[in-house]
């Protein structure tokens, strides 16, 4: 007689087991991206190259992210064996690397690139020596490439709505709230702070006016005795 738990194991032999969705991120697959970002595509782009899809594509990078971060110290390796993370390393590389050919075709637009380079060499007629010349021959450089690339690296100071400093800081600190959220101290404290930097204002304003009358009627001034 079959025993109970033999008729379970020849069951399982039997029962085939359900294999997993194969991940859509294959080798062939993380080349393509790879290739298509180092030409310089824009990622929706990117992943239309290699068959898969935007969304699929930004989720593979926010994976391979976190495991950089968190598994790898922030280290980038292209051969690591999380798939992922692999991603994540070899297109942010290959995006430094086309952003740096990119400005540096730019910067030689700017400075105006050799056209041509020519050598001549003569025997000297008095001296009897042989002398060379180089000549070099270069487009003009256009300050408008200088331009470009400045707007883009800087576009708070040099976009078409620059900001100041203060503003800048401003938008940093908001920034770096919304990531870590206030914590207890910081919410109390924040309309004290702010009662107190009105208080401020207003007192220096009162000040600057009371200054602004002092010179009008000539009070700063040492009177000349009648």
């Amino acid at each position: 007689m079959m025993t109970t738990s033999t008729t379970q194991s020849a069951l399982a032999r039997r029962k085939p087991r359900r294999k997993g969705r194969p991940s859509l991120l294959t080798p062939e697959t993380m080349s393509l991206l790879t290739r298509a970002t180092a030409a310089g595509l824009p990622m929706k782009l990117a992943a239309d190259a290699a068959g898969v899809g935007r969304s699929t594509f930004l989720r593979w990078m926010r994976l391979g992210e976190d495991v950089v971060e968190e598994q790898q110290g922030g280290q980038l390796d292209v051969d690591s064996t999380e798939p992922h993370a692999a991603l994540y390393a070899r297109v942010t590389r290959a995006r430094a690397v086309g952003s740096l050919r990119a400005h540096g075709h730019i910067e030689e637009a700017a400075r105006g690139a050799v056209v041509s380079e020519t050598y001549r060499t003569w025997t000297d007629p008095i001296t009897g020596e042989t002398r060379s010349e180089r000549r070099v021959r270069r487009r003009p450089g256009d300050w408008r490439a200088s331009a470009w690339m400045l707007v883009r690296i800087a576009p708070e100071q040099y976009g078409p709505n620059p900001k100041s400093m203060d503003e800048l800081l401003d938008e940093e600190a908001a920034r770096i709230r919304a990531e870590r959220g206030e914590n207890a101290m910081e919410r109390a404290l924040t309309p004290q702070l702010q009662d107190l930097a009105e208080r401020l204002r207003r007192t220096l304003a009162q000040y600057e006016e009371e200054a602004a009358a002092d010179v009008g009627d000539g009070s700063d001034f040492p009177q000349t005795p009648s």
